[in-house]
């Protein structure tokens, strides 16, 4: 026996998921809902199937093939318009040559088909409708029978007095080829509304079976999270893609589960997935695959498709999330919306209940969203902040934004000139300096790798090799998720606003210029540059008497890097070192200088920008009692004759330059 799986739908109803994809290749627990139809044929030895195609078809054939993989040879029928549902079906005539059944591929049901085609038969039919008996049919074909099954009327979709059956029609239909002979061929025609009645008319032998298995018609969002939760709750007979492996909580290949997430079954979990500690999942979770779960998110009564990422402390509540959405840290998503495909949401952003956003979509940090975003890309938005660019590590900062970042910054250089990059000690932060260097070198300008640097070391750095400017990638410490990307001039300092709108401006026109292949340059890896460093900071002190005084020091710094250079600094002066472990507690390390007797304690943040000072009577210096120490420093040490304050520093620096 032969079938057609109907799948050339579009699901206006259930867009934005279908903005993308057509509706049979919707996912459902990590398999797209038209492939349980086709598992469900297989299992009643049903293996020569056709479909009907119109919607994006392309998608369904590159996914299914000729069906070996699931055991069945497929064949594809394409309508170039739309021909209702026995329209396309006829596309198939020739395919058709004995009893034949048909089937939506939109629709998820565990129905036994081979009891349907014993009473086919047994009835003699032309035509067996299975039906399905409901508690509110109003939003599906009513079908009346009589005693013995045999179909004397329908109606579509009635209102509550004209319902007079709870026996709905399925769409799934046995037929025989003589079906044909009612109809021609590219006519517009449906199997309910138009060609069974004529059946009807001309007393021709339909029948309805009555199903008793699991049938729910994908018609609208609310609808397909319930299919979901239905495999989830057991009410469906389908094999589950993945391993439960714990009661009521599944999962696919290679997903990392922190044990100190909270797992509230029933769950699916996609492959690939990655739950942080602190995490709350459930009940009622179907996620897709590669999808990251970050610290403190709860998420409940939802649908997540593949490669998305949830941000810290993000709340969704009853919602369907489509392909790689990004959700930035405590983002609130409310009852019954629902995010396409590739939309970013920033920081703090609220999405109201029953909320619809359209693909490709960017909603910024701190908006309320009310009413459904159709219209419209990408929002653009201002690419610097307070501290250079920053954002999550592949949320809003990917290799391939930074890589086209690197272009724009390349491009306001003349071709071959040189520009200085670093990272610090996080793996993430290296890949986006590769990234970086990327875009660079298609702009024909030459990369001097730093390597491993804070951004202090990379300021003077900049400024040591002669370069035209410098790019620091930095991972933040204590929020690993998050970069930060600074850019400087040829002397170390931050760039200037007009410099990052001429970079901004390149990077949202994509205006770069096209580099013959003789004129790219190469990545000069500099093996030393933290030894240039040290020595340059030596070499400008006084160490004979610095080593007679003797000194004792104690630090607190967390930067391993930074750590290495100041123990290296310090022993090279006879400076005894000793750690303090407890990382900004100012009060602890105040205590441990009086207790050790040390002349000077250093509190050192991790880009080695920021410092506090303890003397040695335990009294904390930071600030602007900092910033004048800082001052008075530069003062007698060097032969400067101008200082440069801000109107907010304190009139101790005016006192100071008197």
């Amino acid at each position: 026996m032969k079938a057609i799986i109907m799948a050339g739908g579009e699901g206006t109803r259930l867009r934005p998921l279908t903005c993308n994809i057509p509706k049979p290749m919707i996912p459902i627990m990590g398999k797209p809902v038209m492939e349980y139809i086709i598992e469900l044929l297989k299992k009643n030895n049903i293996t020569d199937i056709g479909v009907t195609l119109q919607y994006l078809p392309d998608e369904i054939i590159n996914y299914f093939g000729d069906g070996k993989d699931w055991g069945v040879n497929i064949r594809y029928f394409i309508e170039n318009t739309p021909l209702g549902t026995a329209g396309s079906v006829k596309n198939a005539e020739k395919f058709l040559d004995d009893t034949f059944i048909v089937i939506s591929g939109d629709s998820l049901t565990d129905i036994n088909l081979s009891k349907a085609i014993e009473y086919h038969n047994k009835k003699e039919a032309l035509a067996t409708l299975v039906i399905k008996e409901v508690d509110v049919p109003l939003d599906y074909g009513v079908v009346i029978t009589d005693k013995n099954g045999a179909i004397q009327g329908f109606l579509e979709k009635p209102s509550w007095s004209e319902v007079f059956s709870d026996k709905v029609n399925t769409g799934i239909y046995i037929l025989e080829p003589e079906v044909f002979t009612y109809y021609e061929k590219n006519q517009k025609i449906d199997f309910s509304n138009d060609l069974f009645p004529i059946l009807l008319s001309n007393k021709k032998p339909l029948y309805g079976y009555v199903s008793q298995g699991y049938w729910c018609d994908i018609g609208n969002i609310e609808q397909f999270s319930k299919c979901n939760f239905d495999i989830l709750n057991g009410l469906v007979d389908v094999k589950i893609k993945g391993e439960e492996y714990k009661k009521g909580i599944w999962a696919g290949e290679n997903c990392e589960i922190s044990s100190k997430a909270e797992i509230i079954p029933p769950v699916y979990l996609g492959s690939n997935c990655k739950i942080y500690p602190g995490t709350k999942l459930g009940p009622y979770i179907s996620l897709g695959r590669n999808i990251t779960i970050s610290p403190g998110a709860n998420i409940n009564r939802s649908v997540i498709f593949d490669n998305c990422h949830i941000g810290n402390y993000a709340d969704i509540k009853g919602s369907v999330l489509c392909k790689k959405v990004q959700l930035e840290s405590r983002v609130t998503i409310f009852e019954d919306s629902a995010i396409g495909d590739e939309t970013f949401i920033g920081e703090r952003a609220v999405i109201k209940p029953g909320i619809k956003i359209w693909p490709n979509k960017h909603i910024d940090g701190s908006t309320t969203v009310k009413g459904n975003i159709i219209w419209g890309g990408k929002f653009s938005r201002s690419l610097f902040g307070k501290k250079g660019i920053s954002g999550e590590v592949n949320v809003d900062i990917t290799p391939e934004f930074v890589s086209k970042l690197g272009s724009a910054y390349g491009s306001i250089f003349k071709t071959g000139s040189k520009i200085a990059i670093s990272c610090n000690d996080y793996g993430a932060a290296q890949m986006f300096k590769y990234s970086i260097a990327t875009g660079l070198l298609s702009m024909g300008i030459e990369v001097i790798d730093l390597k491993r640097m804070t951004t202090s070391m990379t300021r003077q750095a900049t400024k040591f090799f002669g370069v035209q400017g410098g790019i620091h990638v930095a991972v933040d410490f204590d929020n690993p998720q998050k970069v930060n990307i600074l850019f400087f001039d040829n002397d170390g300092i931050d760039i200037d606003k007009i410099i990052e709108r001429k970079i901004e401006t390149s990077f949202i026109r994509e205006d770069f210029r096209r580099v013959p292949t003789d004129s790219f340059k190469r990545i000069n890896h500099m093996s030393d540059c933290i030894e240039y460093y040290t020595r340059n900071l030596i070499n400008s002190l006084d160490i004979k008497d610095i080593k007679n005084k003797k000194l004792k020091i104690v630090v607190n710094i967390r930067s391993s890097l930074l750590l290495d250079v100041v123990t290296k600094v310090f022993n090279e002066l006879g400076i005894s070192v000793k750690l303090y472990d407890e990382y900004r507690d100012l009060v602890g390390l105040s205590k441990l200088v009086k207790e050790c007797n040390a002349n000077l304690g250093i509190y050192m943040s991790d880009d080695g920008e920021n410092a506090v000072i303890i003397d040695e009577n335990g009294g904390i210096i930071k600030d602007e009692a900092f910033e004048a120490l800082n001052a008075l420093v530069l003062l007698k040490t060097t032969k400067l004759k101008t200082l440069v304050a801000p109107v907010t520093a304190s009139v101790t620096i005016e006192k100071i330059a008197e």
